[in-house]
């Protein structure tokens, strides 16, 4: 058996993986890199996937002795998190991942008393003296490479593709046919919801109100406004509009929320835009995150490149977990072919 170890930005998740690739045993807590931002210091990241490892073998009468390894990825290999490990430079397959493995014995980096595997993140390739004028081109990733490493495990997706996550941010990250990850892009749409919503008054017009009627509009046309508002007005006073929507016109929190949606939505197909303009694309898409999310971007994605485009959706919880763990999967095997 072996443990995989997934820590974000606030939760880590922990599984136990047996030879026959089934999960034996699991368990998540709140600890995660955000931690070391708040504090400066490493400890309670450190002291909470020490304690979750422990914890789960324990509640699961698991003999320590067992688990011969771990694999572990995500935000705890950033600079914020257990140890900071260099991205591998695109394209990168499962081969790449694999070699590129940092092996860690040490207690003062995760105490759980065997070696531990840290797969590393991705960045994009461009040129070493890089500068600001640059930045279009410059991107990476930490956890992602493993999770489309099982999707391409689980989903039999003709390549090239692009993957699309939509979570606390959006990333697009284009697969070539070998299956390597050739380049990304990221937008902070899901941090930038929260905010509008917990910081702004916005918040206030996208919560339900008694008495409200709905301005009969549909899901389409909501769409289709946000897309134009953004488009010609920018993000930026569009986000305000939805205080005129509940002010000025007939609407309800409904049409007001999914007016919202459709405008974070739409400053992210400039990022789709780009990577189509820079040859890093195809006409087929995977998203995979929450539900509401998935439909929206395809169906924006098919009105604004076409239906030629094949856009399939994952939001099943449970298979988007499953995801890391078989990417996870996929570079253990390889592991244990080369370490024997």
């Amino acid at each position: 058996m072996f443990s995989v170890i997934d820590s974000g930005t606030t939760t880590t998740r922990i599984y136990i993986i047996d030879d026959n690739e089934a999960i034996v045993a699991s368990g998540r807590t709140k600890v995660g890199v955000r931690d070391t931002s708040i504090t400066g210091s490493r400890e309670k990241l450190r002291n909470g996937v020490r304690d979750l490892f422990y914890q789960v073998l324990s509640e699961n009468g698991i003999e320590d002795k067992d688990v011969k390894f771990a694999i572990a990825s995500g935000m705890i290999t950033s600079e914020i998190g257990l140890i900071e490990i260099p991205h591998l430079v695109a394209p990168v397959g499962l081969a790449e991942l694999t070699s590129g493995i940092y092996k860690c014995e040490d207690p003062e980096v995760l105490p759980i008393g065997r070696p531990v595997y840290f797969i590393r993140g991705i960045r994009n390739h461009y040129a070493q003296n890089a500068q600001a004028q640059d930045l279009r081109g410059v991107d990476f990733m930490r956890g992602e490479e493993v999770q489309i490493m099982g999707i391409l495990k689980r989903r039999n997706i003709p390549l090239p593709a692009s993957i699309v996550t939509l979570s606390s941010h959006t990333k697009i990250i284009f697969m070539d046919k070998q299956g390597r990850a050739e380049c990304s892009c990221t937008t902070i749409s899901g941090q930038f919801y929260e905010a509008l919503v917990n910081s702004t008054n916005i918040g206030a017009s996208i919560t339900p109100h008694d008495g409200e009627e709905p301005g009969g509009y549909s899901y389409e046309e909501l769409i289709d406004v946000a897309v134009d508002c953004v488009r010609h007005a920018g993000l930026g006073r569009t986000m305000l509009m939805p205080r005129f929507l509940q002010v000025l016109l007939k609407t309800d929190s409904t049409e007001r929320r999914t007016f919202v949606d459709a405008a974070i939505a739409a400053d992210d197909l400039n990022a789709f835009r780009e990577m189509r303009e820079a040859g890093n694309s195809s006409n087929r898409y995977f998203l995979y995150g929450q539900e509401s999310r998935c439909k929206m971007y395809q169906y924006m994605l098919k009105k604004e490149f076409g239906d030629g485009l094949t856009v399939d959706i994952c939001y099943d919880s449970n298979e988007i977990d499953r995801f890391t763990i078989d990417g996870a999967i996929a570079v253990a095997q390889n592991l244990i072919r080369t370490i024997g």
